[in-house]
C-alpha cells in the first residue's frame, strides 16, 4: 500500500512534465501560390514556356490577377480523362533590352557629354 502512495503521485508529474513538454505544429490557412513555382514566362515573339517546356497559345489563357499583374490558366490533358485546367499560374512577361540599338545608347551619352 505504501508503494502505491508513491508510485501514483510520481506518475502523475512525469506524465505532466512530458506532456507540458509536447509543441504543437502551427497551423497557417493562408496558402501561398509563390511556393509553388509554377511560373509562364510568356517571351515578346510571343513563345510560352512553363517548367522550362514550350506551351501552346491555345491551350494558355491569361487573366488579371486584380492586384495589377496576370495570372495563367493552362490546359492539361491526361489520358482516360476530359482536359482541365490548371488555374493561378503566375505570369512573367520577359522583355530583351539586346535588341536596342547601339546608336541610342550612344547618342544618350553624347547628350550628357556636351558641357
Amino acid at each position: 500500500m505504501k508503494n502505491y502512495k508513491i508510485i501514483i503521485p510520481f506518475l502523475f508529474i512525469v506524465f505532466s512534465v512530458i506532456s507540458a513538454c509536447t509543441t504543437t505544429p502551427m497551423t497557417n490557412n493562408v496558402t501561398e501560390s509563390t511556393k509553388s513555382g509554377e511560373t509562364l514566362y510568356v517571351y515578346e515573339d510571343g513563345r510560352m514556356s512553363l517548367n522550362s517546356k514550350f506551351v501552346d497559345h491555345k491551350d494558355v489563357v491569361i487573366y488579371p490577377d486584380g492586384r495589377g499583374g496576370e495570372k495563367a490558366a493552362i490546359k492539361v490533358r491526361v489520358p482516360l480523362h476530359s482536359a482541365f485546367y490548371r488555374d493561378s499560374i503566375i505570369v512573367v512577361r520577359v522583355v530583351n533590352k539586346f535588341d536596342e540599338a547601339v546608336s541610342q545608347n550612344e547618342n544618350g551619352d553624347a547628350i550628357n557629354n556636351i558641357n
